[in-house]
């Protein structure tokens, strides 16, 4: 839907997850209708009115995330250029018509020529001052095909940075969705051996409560924070009339939707549904533990499975859903995922490929077109899913849901 991201056309406390990228500041323009608006996000003059900006759209994505709900905002840093002569962005001009983000405004220097300027940390740190919210992670974006630069005096640029943020201490999570494979030669050192049937390694692993170094978890291991995602391109079709330069891969927020958005939310009681696993009878998944103590009133079990009697340790596999309900038989309603700088719908493509029901808002409306026909493309749907494209649908074909007999 066509929006600003400060003003979501939302009621309060209704979104289980936001997921955006923000423009970066001074980056580029972005167009409606083939023209620079004026009031977009990223072309303040400095950079303390850039984040003043994405404090006002974080206060209005708090007020409509749900207490149970996650924040995950990817930004990008800037060097000062030391200068503050006025220019045109080349890299916005098309056939020569219309002009850069800075419409000829002066760039300003922090007084520090050359360097980072720290935008992401600045944004963070206000987010947790200001708008109290609780920093949960920093997930570095390596960008496994980012593109040259010209430098020789310092590192290549090849990453950007997600930061995760929650309203309270006590949210959900779904980790077991989208643990990864164990290293091979982690998983072949802990063989059944000297511990109470478990080899240990010399460094590494955690300790359970009965001071039992754990083996590793069969469904796998908890996703680093750095994530190497290459880019994925994304071609347009010319009769949209639109370009866009920033279209982060679908790998990125399928991660966030499937870790912290629920599969279907309880019309009983109101819960996300959190993966249950196999031989840990009692533990609430799908909720951070605020203490750490796993004490959710039941005898903690392992990882394994293993309790006082057990001889082998059972399997570990996600085998249903559950929430507050004693059984969860109640109907449920699609969880609601939001990206309030939508651009080209990644987000809710993903998010719709997986079952939730999402929004993109942006105020371009030439963005609104695409994520439309994006959304709505059963090869871009394929793609989300990690599955074949489908065949092109013959000249001529009628709808299984024509109205005529067949």
């Amino acid at each position: 839907m066509r929006g600003d991201a400060r003003r979501l056309p939302l009621p309060d406390g209704c979104v289980d997850l936001v997921v955006t990228s923000p423009p970066f500041w001074q980056l580029r323009s972005y167009t409606d209708n083939g023209v620079h608006y004026d009031g977009q996000v990223g072309s303040e003059p400095t950079p303390r009115e850039y984040i003043d900006s994405l404090l006002a759209c974080t206060r209005e994505w708090v007020r409509v995330l749900k207490p149970s709900g996650s924040l995950f905002v990817e930004l990008g840093d800037k060097y000062d250029s030391g200068t503050t002569t006025a220019r045109i962005n080349p890299g916005t001009v098309k056939d020569g018509q219309g002009q850069g983000w800075n419409q000829g405004t002066p760039r300003v220097s922090l007084g520090r020529p050359k360097s980072l300027i720290g935008l992401p940390w600045r944004y963070a740190i206000r987010c947790i001052d200001e708008l109290g919210l609780i920093l949960r992670a920093e997930i570095v974006w390596h960008h496994l095909n980012g593109l040259p630069e010209s430098v020789t005096d310092r590192t290549r640029r090849a990453h950007s940075t997600v930061f995760h943020f929650t309203v309270q201490p006590r949210y959900y999570a779904a980790v077991d969705e989208i643990r990864e494979p164990h290293e091979e030669r982690f998983a072949a050192n802990h063989k059944p051996g000297s511990q109470n049937g478990h080899k240990t390694l010399g460094t590494g692993g955690n300790l359970d409560l009965a001071g039992i170094r754990k083996p590793p978890n069969p469904l796998g291991k908890l996703p680093g924070s750095v994530w190497t995602i290459p880019s994925q391109p994304l071609t347009v079709p010319a009769r949209l009339g639109v370009d866009h330069f920033a279209a982060y891969p679908m790998e990125l927020p399928r991660r966030c939707v499937l870790g912290w958005s629920p599969p279907g939310v309880c019309t009983a009681c109101g819960e996300g549904r959190r993966p249950v696993s196999e031989g840990e009878r009692g533990f609430r998944r799908g909720y951070s533990d605020p203490v750490g103590n796993h004490d959710f009133g039941s005898r903690y079990r392992s990882p394994l499975g293993r309790q006082n009697g057990d001889k082998e340790p059972k399997a570990w596999a996600i085998t249903g859903y559950a929430c507050a309900c004693p059984e969860p038989d109640a109907p449920v309603r699609p969880a609601l995922v939001v990206d309030p700088f939508g651009g080209t719908g990644t987000t809710v493509l993903v998010a719709a490929a997986y079952g939730r029901t999402g929004v993109s808002v942006d105020l371009s409306g030439d963005y609104c077109r695409l994520a439309r026909w994006r959304t709505a493309d059963p090869a871009e749907r394929a793609r989300a899913l990690l599955v074949p494209k489908p065949p092109p649908v013959p000249d001529g074909q009628g709808s299984l849901f024509d109205d005529e007999a067949v």
